[in-house]
């Protein structure tokens, strides 16, 4: 038993440390002049982050999420004038709360960097309501 007392606060902490990705996130990012704007939406369950994130087009790709120490990545397909790609986020939180770093872009072997912000969801029933009529 004192063996695994110490692995599991170990464990506990490594856990604590590592950054809250799951939740609503915006991502603007620059990859050798042509920009990138995204919104993904990441959940959680279990072990495996993921979930979907959707392009200027409209477009929407699945998308898996590693944690690393402090490092987040993130990857997903996408297109560029009908070729198939892999896009590949690498990043962590800054300071601001913001989740900083690089894209690579595979097959086409180019890179850019990217800002991604958590945004809070709007839900349109929280509308207010009107006075009761008298």
């Amino acid at each position: 038993m004192k063996c695994v007392l110490p692995l599991f606060i170990f464990s506990a902490t490594a856990l604590l440390a590592q950054p809250a990705v799951p939740g609503d996130w915006t991502i603007d990012g620059d990859i050798q002049g042509y920009t990138l704007h995204e919104t993904c939406t990441f959940t959680q369950a279990n072990d495996k982050i993921s979930g979907p994130c959707t392009n200027a087009d409209g477009k929407t790709y699945d998308t898996t999420v590693t944690i690393t120490d402090q490092k987040v990545v993130f990857v997903h397909a996408g297109e560029y004038e009908g070729q198939a790609l892999t896009l590949t986020f690498t990043g962590a939180l800054n300071n601001k709360g913001e989740l900083a770093g690089d894209i690579y872009v595979d097959p086409l072997a180019v890179d850019g960097t990217f800002t991604a912000r958590k945004t809070a969801k709007t839900d349109s029933t929280d509308k207010p309501t009107a006075p009761a009529p008298k």
